[in-house]
């Protein structure tokens, strides 16, 4: 839902000040989605484990990576990125 901030009711407009903590200027614009939190982010002893595994698993993305020339993946990157800015899914 896309709402112009210069249209919003001096309640809604000092209600989303709250939540983002600063001031909204007139020219600006709020795109707002709920969505549903699949789970809650784990903590302590999980979360360390989780980081770790995160690391591992980038670790082992780079020696895959580490045999393709790089401009080969400099190449690969940039389409990638090019697909994601262009894809008529993202307009």
């Amino acid at each position: 839902m896309w709402h112009r901030v210069r249209d919003l009711s001096s309640e809604q407009r000092l209600a989303i000040e709250s939540l983002i903590g600063r001031k909204l200027q007139d020219d600006e614009g709020l795109s707002i989605q709920p969505s549903h939190i699949l789970h809650e982010a784990p903590v302590g002893e999980e979360r360390s484990r989780a980081y770790a595994s995160y690391l591992d698993h980038l670790d082992m993305l780079s020696t895959r990576a580490s045999e393709i020339p790089d401009p080969e993946l400099d190449a690969v990157i940039d389409a990638a990125c090019d697909y994601a800015r262009h894809s008529p899914s993202r307009s």
